[in-house]
């Protein structure tokens, strides 16, 4: 008996969370990615001097990267104002999505129905749809929103949807207390979508700054990326508009980031944050 006791023992201390490790990046996820990117730019910069390519067609890393901090005012308020735009894109898109996926949640079939739909709009070229935006709102920061929210709408119902759908056990104890949809749904089916909400985000938010920029490239307000990068080819000046690719990227990366660390923080709970 005092073995099996010990035994015991040593299973529940096995089973604490004190006893499981935190999960560690690797090094190479991170080292590898930076040592090709070295690789790339230093092949860049290398072709364009050995090869005396003029600047009109492809400059040198290191001009861009001069120019980058040279206009970095002027780059930093334009890719605000496109940041602006995307967030409201992704604000309302998100809401349509979630809230109808809820809505439909009890209506299988409806919601089934509306998943082939949501299918058929994620594979059409979006963009092409700029010019009936501009009929409804004209050439203005909101026809951008709108693409923006036509873009990631679809993407965050399907993610929504998924997360509704699933079952659990505390499905069954929800109905052996006889709860009610409303509770059902804050205390159960909404915790349990959450991190597949937030996948979503983490998707389309960097998907809203590449739809913004570019809508912003066909029309909108002037003191956007999407613009400045339109006039500045124009213009064939060319390192100033790769200085705006390079802050386009930027903000891309920086808005991943700072959704993944929103996700990080708010499904702290969850398993495959731990």
């Amino acid at each position: 008996m005092a073995t099996v006791s010990m035994i015991d023992e040593v299973d529940a201390a096995d089973d604490s969370p004190v006893a499981q490790p935190r999960r560690t990046v690797p090094v190479a996820v991170i080292v590898t990615p930076i040592i090709f990117f070295s690789i790339f730019i230093g092949a860049w910069q290398l072709l364009v001097r050995a090869a005396d390519i003029q600047v009109l067609l492809l400059p040198a890393p290191t001009d861009i990267i001069d120019r980058f901090f040279t206009d970095f005012g002027l780059l930093f308020e334009l890719a605000q104002n496109t940041a602006i735009e995307a967030f409201k894109g992704v604000l309302i898109g998100s809401f349509l999505g979630v809230t109808l996926a809820g809505i439909t949640q009890p209506f299988r079939w409806l919601n089934r129905g509306l998943l082939s739909y949501s299918s058929t709009v994620k594979a059409l070229p979006v963009v092409a749809l700029f010019p009936l935006t501009t009929i409804f709102f004209g050439v203005s920061s909101t026809a951008v929103v709108a693409m923006v929210t036509i873009a990631v709408s679809p993407i965050m119902f399907t993610y929504a949807s998924r997360g509704f759908s699933g079952t659990s056990e505390h499905d069954e104890l929800m109905r052996s207390i006889s709860a009610g949809p409303l509770t059902r749904f804050w205390s159960l089916v909404l915790p349990r979508a959450l991190p597949y909400v937030m996948t979503g985000l983490k998707t389309i938010v960097p998907l809203s700054i590449i739809i913004a920029i570019i809508s912003q490239y066909f029309g909108g307000s002037v003191t956007t990326l999407g613009s400045y990068i339109r006039r500045e080819s124009t213009s064939l000046h060319t390192v100033d508009m790769w200085s705006a690719i390079v802050m386009a990227c930027t903000l891309g990366i920086t808005a991943f980031v700072a959704v993944s660390l929103l996700d990080k923080f708010l499904l702290r709970w969850h398993p495959s944050n731990r």
